[in-house]
């Protein structure tokens, strides 16, 4: 049985959870589905799984996967990958490139908070410091290439992160202060969570906890990306750092109550576990967006002064649920499993004290004639965004223009500027970066540590590799080239 919210039923093996879910509704789970989810497990997989300690990892278009480290790559021209069991470099032609996943690289840039989040017309989404804005072009400062002068018709909002949010948890960062478990099964082996490269990852069944000091209201926010079935639980208010097994709960060590957040590619529920008392189910929902894709954003919200646990995926509310008996979490930590389905990624794992406040996510406001501003304080102001002075915004109402201070702003969502419809590049990769964010430029030359590209928004850039985590290149066909 695979140690940690697996909930009781008739089978004395373990299968994902959702198909014990299928069961305690009277469905017959498929498990020649299951058997077919394992064996994509299997499979190799550069999207999720982590790149060999200290080294890359690289996907070529015909599927194969090469371990090793990019020492060049040109384009048009060749790349040129070194690996350990073979005396000399190699090279070969770089439009056989498919995907680049990057190991941990020393960032040699100095750590400076970064002030926002930028979303761009043509779907990039990074942060960075705000410099300056003219009516022509906002300047921000990004730990990965330096400033950049984004037109103003090229970007659509802006969120402001502030100093006083602070996380009680940020990362990983490392293995450092986590427990890891040891989870068992009867059918699949277990393993460990491995960590690289500002991300952790599990190919197998994998426990691991941390006491966080969860305060009475805390947001938890991570990114996954998954290959194969989704099957994460997630323990909140634990005070017990090990895997705990629901369907023998009363024979393991001493533990106080918590809640196990269930995230399956079928559906998400909320289970309330204690000794001695039966477990309590509160509520199961389908998720569509954990079938449709494979990756996601998470966000849960905790208040025990409604006794409500809400769960919110790519900004969007799936699901509150309230426990009516009282809230049960009595721990202070947090434990996450993978129980053994498929190749699993968590990144951006943040935690912090929450103000009870539901936000409403920014939009692009194509069809807008003025731009709309939200304050911290909820507040809303409609007009025309003019500059920007010694951290303070100009934002014009009327015939009045005034100057807002960057604290006291929450975003900034621009009217009339479209999503661009620009034609794939030959080349272009889609890049993602180790902090979280994506970015599409056409890369030129990888020397070292400085990537030489070109995006059709803010022109010639010089990058700094150990910021990126990954790079696919986006192929066009002979038929589809501009």
């Amino acid at each position: 049985m695979i140690k940690q919210q697996i909930p009781t039923g008739t089978w004395s093996t373990s299968l994902s959870f959702c198909f014990s879910l299928l069961l305690a509704h009277g469905q017959e789970p498929d498990r020649e589905a299951a058997r077919e989810t394992q064996e994509e497990a299997g499979k190799p997989l550069i999207a999720a799984a982590a790149p060999p300690k200290g080294g890359d990892m690289l996907k070529l278009i015909n599927g194969d996967h090469l371990a090793g480290l990019l020492q060049s790559f040109h384009y048009p021209g060749n790349t040129v990958w070194h690996r350990s069991d073979i005396e000399e470099p190699f090279e070969f032609k770089s439009e056989s490139v498919n995907e680049i996943l990057l190991g941990d690289r020393v960032k040699t840039k100095p750590y400076t908070p970064e002030r926002i989040t930028l979303r761009l017309n043509n779907g990039d989404l990074f942060s960075g410091t705000w410099e300056s804005l003219n009516e022509d072009f906002l300047s921000v400062n990004t730990p990965f290439a330096g400033q950049l002068n984004i037109p103003r018709n090229r970007w659509q909002w802006t969120v402001f992160h502030h100093a006083d949010a602070t996380y009680l948890y940020e990362g990983p960062s490392g293995m450092d202060g986590w427990t890891v478990g040891e989870v068992n099964t009867a059918e699949l082996e277990g393993g460990e969570w491995a960590y690289r490269n500002g991300a952790f990852y599990a190919l197998k069944a994998a426990s691991i906890a941390r006491p966080i000091g969860m305060p009475d209201r805390m947001r938890l926010e991570f990114d996954m990306e998954w290959k194969g079935s989704l099957n994460l639980a997630v323990a909140l208010y634990t005070d017990y750092l090990q895997p705990v097994s629901l369907a023998e709960k009363d024979a393991e060590p001493d533990f106080g109550g918590f809640y196990s957040l269930q995230l399956t590619s079928y559906a998400v529920n909320v289970l309330m576990v204690k000794q001695k008392q039966p477990l309590q189910y509160l509520g199961m929902t389908q998720t569509p967006v954990f079938r449709q894709a494979t990756k996601a954003h998470v966000d849960v919200r905790t208040n025990k002064a409604d006794n409500s646990i809400s769960l919110l995926v790519n900004g969007k509310m799936v699901k509150r649920w309230v426990d009516r008996g009282g809230f049960a979490g009595e721990g202070k930590g947090i434990r996450l499993v993978h129980q053994g389905q498929g190749a699993l990624r968590l990144s951006n794992l943040r935690i912090q004290a929450w103000d009870g406040r539901f936000e409403t996510p920014p939009s692009n406001r194509p069809q807008a004639t003025k731009d709309l501003l939200t304050m911290r304080n909820g507040d809303k102001l409609v007009g025309m965004l003019t500059g920007s002075v010694e951290e303070k915004i100009q934002f014009k109402i009327g015939e009045t223009t005034t100057e807002i201070a960057f604290d006291k702003v929450e975003k900034v969502e621009l009217g009339g500027v479209p999503e661009a419809l620009n034609p794939l590049r030959q080349g272009e990769v889609k890049a993602n970066l180790t902090g979280g964010g994506t970015l599409q430029f056409l890369v030129e030359s990888i020397q070292g540590d400085t990537m030489q590209g070109k995006s059709e928004v803010y022109g010639p850039v010089s990058m700094h590799l150990p910021a990126f985590e990954r790079l696919d290149f986006q192929r066009v066909s002979s038929t589809e080239k501009p």
